[in-house]
């Protein structure tokens, strides 16, 4: 993919979770607190497992790291070469996965900032990373149009999946069991692949742009992916058969994820919205403005959403109307 549109995903791509329940009475606060620190675009987040640190990355070169109670910056974690593209946070919350605009690709201690280990191998811009649920295993994909799957305890790779075309790997994201890996890339397609054997299990097609951000349903039954063609599409994550294409959106859908109860879909559009799916029928449940947004991301415990756009972050507060 050309350097621009390389770009042009960075600014688009959105991580988004939040945990709200209009059956529970939840509601969104009015105002969102804005917090500084960044020079430049915040292209990555991730929230501590313990639901106290958020680190985030972005076209500065530096990740940094707030305390989310009270919310305010704690302090400059580290400064890299390159700008910083994306973030995960191991479920131990001591270690962090950094991938960088020029390939680069480490996991950090997320108390000292140094560096645990390098994943040298990537040829260009990672742009997506992510733990597999036991921890053990870190997914690195990148515009260089592979997956790579590591052991991080031997710090040896274990797979390389090529998309198989000349586009970026833009999204992935570990079944639940940790027995699959889906990519989704500029080629409008989905691959999903065995972990294990490193084989590709199944192609799925029916996007007519690229392929953004997907997520699993927390039972592992579901995949959900967004595209820059205003759609969601919902598969059966067994047989990967199309169970609904969901419309609604008016421009590129940039971002997709299921609540951690399974009960919402929730995604992000450059239509400037957030819109809240009801993961069963699939009824537009509430719409919510969000503009100029990179990522967002939500604290453990589902009452503060975290939004990263031009130099700030956001957050609200999640408030429970019956109390």
């Amino acid at each position: 993919m050309m350097a621009w549109r390389v770009a042009r995903w960075q600014r688009a791509i959105v991580a988004l979770a939040l945990l709200a329940s209009q059956a529970n009475g939840m509601a969104w606060a009015e105002e969102p607190r804005t917090l500084r620190g960044h020079d430049g675009w915040i292209a990555s987040l991730a929230v501590s497992p313990d639901g106290k640190r958020l680190f985030s990355g972005g076209d500065d070169r530096s990740v940094k790291w707030w305390q989310l109670q009270p919310a305010e910056l704690a302090g400059t974690l580290r400064t890299y070469p390159a700008g910083v593209t994306s973030l995960a946070c191991h479920k131990d919350g001591n270690r962090i996965a950094v991938g960088m605009h020029d390939g680069r690709l480490e996991l950090c201690d997320a108390q000292r900032g140094t560096t645990i280990r390098e994943f040298p191998g990537h040829e260009d811009t990672v742009t997506v990373v992510c733990f597999d649920p036991s921890g053990n295993y870190l997914a690195s994909g990148s515009a260089d149009d592979s997956l790579k799957i590591w052991d991080i305890r031997a710090g040896t790779l274990l797979h390389t999946f090529h998309q198989g075309n000349e586009y970026d790997v833009v999204t992935a994201a570990f079944r639940p069991d940790g027995r699959q890996v889906v990519t989704g890339d500029g080629e409008n397609e989905l691959k999903v692949w065995d972990v294990e054997t490193g084989e590709e299990i199944e192609t799925l097609h029916g996007h007519e742009g690229t392929v953004t951000s997907v997520a699993y349903s927390p039972c592992g039954k579901q995949l959900v992916s967004a595209s820059w063609d205003a759609t969601l599409r919902v598969w059966d994550a067994e047989t990967g058969g199309h169970l609904k294409t969901v419309q609604g959106h008016e421009a590129e859908v940039t971002a997709v994820l299921f609540t951690p109860d399974g009960s919402r879909i929730v995604s992000a559009s450059e239509d400037n919205t957030i819109r809240i799916w009801d993961a069963g029928t699939y009824e537009l449940q509430r719409t919510l403005p969000a503009d100029n947004v990179v990522r967002l991301a939500i604290s453990p415990n589902g009452q503060t959403l975290i939004c990263g756009g031009n130099e700030s972050i956001r957050l609200w507060n999640l408030l429970d109307g019956g109390r």
